[in-house]
């Protein structure tokens, strides 16, 4: 008896185990892909970092109007304790006394820039430029990866529905294989009609294995940009009621984004890429002002306090305090100032060239989006007739195959058809899906 009820046991923990390892999976919604990505995506991670570098290159700027301190501390000893007791004069030997072997010394140096031609000025302003460039930098890059998220979101809802469609139609094809059989076994139909649907099944089973593993690889890829380990036992919620196409959704959205020519110009004041673009030209302006500052004299202002002697005493009396002003005039330098200068406003006018380069792209980009939007408007309006024909084709050639007035290969077809428009159906659907975010990246608004 106690024998028994040990291997109940053990059959009920290991039943539970298998249970809870086949079942206990965490389901992410795409609010929270997006929530992870924003904390564990490798690209926002990395401009995270670059914000950080560029506001320690602001507090390095702002030292330069800092006075700067300089302590030093020195000791040596001479070795040679016989050597330098005499010295020659005009041939004649003279002794000297004794010198103390240690040797002491102390310092303290302070200096101040006064003046160096506006040159810390126009650095500070271009790191800070620099730095609001990090910030814009980081907010596209979450864009792009909120982009990236959603494309790749939908892939994996669209692969998914489509697997649950063939599955179905599957099982469909099973069942009416089973009733094939049963009548080609009273003679109501000959043999080759059982082997057409054979064949058929093997089809879609076939489409079902490849179904599922570009299923699979979706999710893989999905899990990866979010910054979550592919093997992890985590599913998608996909049956989100925002994913729903309503007959106005089109105007809607359209009103949303505006036209044309609006949502270019939206695209131009809200891109953050563009942005950041505008605060690199800003930043390289500086510098050219930086490089030009080195024509101009610079006036320091120093002072100090130094001390030495053989014993470790006597710092007031020994030391001595100073303070002094100086004055630096460049005269010539070999044209290396004008050299890098002339490569400092290179890179200005590059920059500007940059812009014009980006903001071209950027009305390519709004443009593609909405040819997108279009075609994407169009294609659920097509799926949705198409479906609907093929779907009542195939119903009548099923009731037509069932009273013998349509062969097998006709239905074979016909369902073939009707799968296909299911599966654009799918397609087109998650298709406007994402035009709709490209365009809300395109002009801007992706937030």
């Amino acid at each position: 008896m106690k024998k028994r009820l040990l291997i109940l046991i053990v059959f009920f923990v290991t039943a539970t185990i298998i249970y809870s390892q086949k079942y206990d999976q965490k389901i992410l919604t795409l609010s929270d892909c997006i929530d992870i990505a924003m904390k564990e995506n490798a690209d926002i991670l990395v401009s995270k970092a670059s914000i950080v570098a560029a506001n320690s290159s602001i507090k390095s700027a702002f030292g330069s109007y800092l006075p700067q301190a300089q302590f030093s501390m020195g000791y040596s000893r001479q070795l040679n304790s016989t050597g330098g007791k005499t010295v020659n004069v005009g041939g004649q030997i003279i002794p000297i006394g004794e010198t103390p072997p240690n040797s002491y010394n102390m310092g303290v140096n302070l200096g101040l820039n006064l003046f160096d031609g506006f040159a810390r000025e126009a650095n500070f302003q271009s790191v800070s430029e620099n730095y609001e460039k990090s910030l814009l930098t980081l907010e596209q890059t979450k864009s792009f990866v909120k982009l990236n998220i959603y494309r790749l979101f939908f892939d994996y809802a669209s692969k998914k529905k489509i697997l649950n469609t063939r599955q179905d139609n599957l099982e469909r094809g099973k069942k009416e294989l089973e009733s094939i059989k049963a009548k080609n076994q009273v003679g109501q139909l000959p043999i080759n009609v059982v082997y057409s649907k054979e064949a058929e099944i093997g089809n879609l089973e076939l489409e079902v294995a490849r179904a599922e593993n570009d299923l699979n690889l979706s999710r893989a890829n999905l899990l990866a940009l979010i910054g979550i380990n592919p093997n992890d036992k985590i599913d998608f919620y996909t049956d989100d009621p925002a994913f729903s196409v309503e007959e106005n959704e089109f105007i809607k959205f359209r009103n949303y984004v505006g036209f044309f020519e609006d949502a270019v110009q939206k695209a131009i004041q809200n891109r953050s890429d563009y942005k950041a673009t505008e605060k690199e030209l800003s930043s390289r302006s500086y510098q050219v002002k930086a490089l030009q500052a080195n024509y101009y004299p610079k006036i320091q202002l120093g002072g100090g306090w130094t001390w030495s002697n053989t014993q470790f005493s006597e710092f007031s009396d020994k030391g001595r305090s100073y303070i002094g002003l100086n004055l630096n005039l460049p005269l010539f330098d070999g044209f290396q100032t004008n050299t890098q200068i002339q490569y400092a406003e290179f890179n200005y006018k590059s920059q500007q060239i940059q812009l014009l380069t980006l903001e071209r792209n950027i009305r390519r980009e709004v443009e593609q989006a909405f040819l997108n939007l279009e075609a994407s408007e169009k294609q659920i309006k097509i799926a949705e007739k198409s479906l609907i024909a093929s779907e009542m084709n195939f119903k009548v050639l099923q009731e037509r195959f069932n009273v013998g007035t349509a062969s097998i290969t006709d239905l074979i077809q016909a369902n073939s058809q009707f799968l296909l428009a299911q599966i654009n159906k799918i397609s087109s659907y998650y298709y406007y899906l994402l035009s709709q975010k490209e365009v809300e990246y395109a002009t801007g608004l992706l937030n």
